[in-house]
């Protein structure tokens, strides 16, 4: 029997997230003439770099914001919603229909052929190390505002303690998040530069300075900062009872715990997306063991989902820099238009189909299908397959119990016959 045919694709992009890789997304695709619907659910957008100094390349982050903005605002085919939500979504790749909710409960319905998800990210919250306990303990958030901010003057300071890896790498945020000790060499750096006589003490599992970035760290030794490396049974302990902070901890090369009296403790917690899921459960992606947008495949396919017609782009793919967010951003809209810009979706000629007299319902290969491609219809009470969707993955065939499910071009006949040959070969050598 013949395939089925395609389905017709809606030419409208919808953007979950008004943080600057979800913006730079927008922009790319609508610069190819598509309209683009950004929801963000704070009163206005911008997420991380409203409140960021300056980036780890070195770049202005309220300049490149202000930029950005400016073109969004401008643009005739980006319409942005804030203080908005998604409510529910349904479709598939190509015809996708959401439902938005603003803040004032009213409701609009969007069509649209493509989804970014670009929900960012936060800092996560430290766990111990006197967090809580003692005013003079920080986070790598807190600093940055306080210095940005006027609030916190370096001259005052004497000795500074940051640790990295404060609630991260460990129990359910078992993962590097990448930029923290950058953050940490760049913020002793500035510490140094503004009070040459500040000691700037960092305890740390692994420094991770990558790519160019090491540069900093270089830099950082040379200034006098001083990096001591501890193992997860050796945490540095944090004692917030006095008026200055004390931080015990063991010291390899002395080879004994030392105490430092800091008038700041830094903590390095890390990132932790902001991908709920049931967001994610609506657009029908999935998310990793620690919460972050689950790609179809980390080398080949990184920003796309195991559902076609689904992407994500920035913090809800996984710690990175500004830079690696609006490269993903970037890559995110490259995606896109790869569907936007058909007017019908092309159907692999090796895609599943089912062979209704022999089907039992019993939905096996519902389960067993990565893509969600098959789906039972409400109406016939039948299970069919999307062909626009479906990858030709074979894993419904391995299910079935009844031979109902097979994949066009794969028949037992062929299969057999190219097994045939395969042998005949291997025994004529």
């Amino acid at each position: 029997p013949p395939v089925q045919a395609a389905r017709a694709v809606e030419p409208r992009a919808l953007v979950v997230g008004g943080g600057i890789a979800g913006l730079y997304a927008a922009l790319a695709i609508a610069d190819h003439g598509y309209p683009v619907v950004v929801v963000e659910r704070e009163e206005a957008p911008g997420g991380n770099l409203t409140w960021l100094p300056r980036t780890l390349e070195g770049r202005e982050p309220a300049e490149l914001l202000e930029g950005i903005l400016a073109d969004v605002e401008k643009h005739p085919q980006v319409q942005v919603h804030t203080s908005s939500e998604v409510v529910e979504s349904t479709g598939r790749a190509g015809r996708f229909r959401t439902v938005l909710r603003n803040a004032e409960g009213v409701r609009r319905t969007v069509d649209h052929g493509v989804t970014i998800l670009a929900t960012g990210g936060r800092e996560a919250e430290p766990d111990g190390f006197g967090r809580g306990e003692h005013g003079k303990v920080l986070t790598q958030r807190e600093l940055e505002k306080a210095l940005a901010g006027g609030d916190l003057d370096p001259a005052g300071l004497e000795s500074v303690v940051m640790i990295q890896c404060a609630g991260t790498r460990t129990g359910s945020r078992n993962y590097c998040s990448r930029v923290c000790c950058p953050t940490s060499v760049r913020q002793a750096l500035l510490l140094k530069e503004r009070n040459p006589d500040v000691g700037v003490w960092v305890f740390y599992r692994d420094m991770m300075t990558p790519g160019f970035l090491e540069a900093d760290y270089a830099r950082a030794r040379e200034a006098g900062v001083h990096f001591i490396q501890y193992t997860p049974e050796r945490r540095p302990v944090v004692e917030a009872g006095a008026e200055k902070p004390g931080v015990i901890a063991w010291e390899p090369v002395l080879g004994r715990n030392v105490r430092i009296g800091a008038d700041l403790v830094v903590l390095a917690g890390g990132v932790t997306p902001d991908l709920p899921a049931e967001l994610a459960r609506a657009f029908g992606a999935r998310l990793d063991e620690d919460g972050f947008f689950q790609e179809a495949d980390s080398k080949w396919r990184p920003v796309d989902g195991v559902r076609e017609g689904v992407f994500a782009c920035g913090l809800a793919l996984s710690p990175r820099t500004v830079a690696e967010s609006l490269a993903s951003a970037g890559a995110a809209a490259e995606r896109s238009l790869r569907i936007l810009t058909r007017e019908t979706l092309p159907v692999d000629l090796r895609v599943a189909r089912v062979r209704q007299a022999l089907c039992s319902r019993c939905e096996q290969c519902l389960d067993a299908c990565p893509y969600e491609a098959r789906y039972v219809d409400p109406e016939k009470g039948l299970v069919v397959v999307d062909a626009a969707v479906c990858q030709g993955c074979g894993s419904c065939a391995a299910v079935c119990p009844n031979s109902a499910s097979v994949l066009e071009g794969l028949d037992d006949r062929r299969m057999l016959e190219s097994i045939d040959a395969a042998l005949g070969k291997a025994l004529s050598l």
